[in-house]
């Protein structure tokens, strides 16, 4: 063997090993990060966690460019795009429609939809670690994609449940556009099979979707707030209560809709009392429940025109 043989081997043995070394690393940060995740559900501060969660999604991303097959970074890194979009993106949507700012209106939707977008897509290669096909089956007819879906168990749950959120709620922005609308179908049947695998899956997850989904159109568009109850108050029990962000919504999206005026004050007025300290594990949330249910309470002589 040549002298520049054993070279290249050598120094393609260093790489290779280097190589090894750098996802090893990646892998252990991913596992510290996962486990880390729980301080940030804990944190009281709003302010200080819109800050740190946008610093923790583009450190995800980086570290999927070193160890982009990693199930478990895959799921983190869509669940947190997703979570981060709903929780402080969706407000300041909210309140530019409250404050009749269309310019900055457009430009929150933008920035939601693209963040919804890349929690679809991680949820889906999330998907493809254990089923390879399921995202090309996700752009085939509603019978094939039907029929991959029944494939999934109990252990896809929560990359299915988040895949499924992100895509409804990009359709949910983008209610003016055709093509995205025809995409609904397939999130109904992947929020279904989540029920049938999991329905107790972040807090009855599913039940809040379609408490969202029935609540948030007119009944000839499909909506019926009779069902948005029944799925929110499932939510509720589910947690006990606990999670406030499922009370939240029942009063957004059954109390409106039936023009309940007196259950919507009740609601919101009994989550501001609610200590902190009830879910310690879920306080980021339920902090931002709070922040809603207050904004909204200012505004209910607006809602309550009738």
């Amino acid at each position: 063997m040549s002298k520049q043989a054993i070279i290249a081997i050598c120094l393609t043995c260093l790489i290779a090993t280097g190589c090894s070394m750098t996802r090893m690393s990646a892998d252990q940060t991913v596992s510290i990060f996962v486990k880390a995740a729980v301080a940030y559900d804990r944190e009281s501060d709003l302010e200080f966690a819109e800050q740190a969660g946008l610093s923790n999604l583009k450190m995800l991303e980086g570290l999927l460019e070193v160890t982009p097959d990693n199930t478990e970074l895959l799921l983190l890194t869509s669940s947190s795009f997703a979570r981060y979009a709903f929780g402080f993106v969706e407000e300041r949507i909210e309140i530019a429609d409250e404050e009749y700012n269309l310019e900055e209106r457009r430009n929150l939707v933008r920035r939601a939809v693209d963040f919804y977008e890349r929690a679809r897509v991680y949820g889906l290669r999330a998907i493809a670690q254990s089923r390879s096909q399921f995202p090309e089956a996700s752009e085939r007819g509603l019978e094939e994609f039907s029929a991959e879906l029944k494939h999934l168990k109990k252990k896809h749950v929560p990359a299915l449940f988040w895949t499924a959120y992100a895509w409804g709620s990009i359709i949910n922005l983008q209610q003016d556009r055709p093509e995205r609308l025809i995409e609904l179908p397939k999130v109904e049947l992947m929020m279904q099979r989540v029920l049938e695998l999991d329905e107790r899956f972040f807090f009855g997850g599913a039940h809040i979707f379609y408490g969202m989904y029935y609540g948030g159109r007119a009944e000839m568009l499909g909506g019926d707030p009779s069902k948005a109850k029944e799925h929110l108050e499932r939510a509720i029990e589910i947690s006990d209560g606990k999670y406030l962000m499922a009370r939240v919504l029942l009063a957004k999206y059954y109390a409106v809709p039936a023009q309940d005026r007196e259950l919507f004050e009740r609601t919101l007025q009994e989550i501001l009392l609610v200590s902190p300290d009830q879910f310690p594990d879920q306080r980021l949330a339920n902090e931002l429940a709070k922040r809603r249910a207050r904004r909204w309470l200012k505004h209910t002589d607006e809602i309550f025109l009738r």
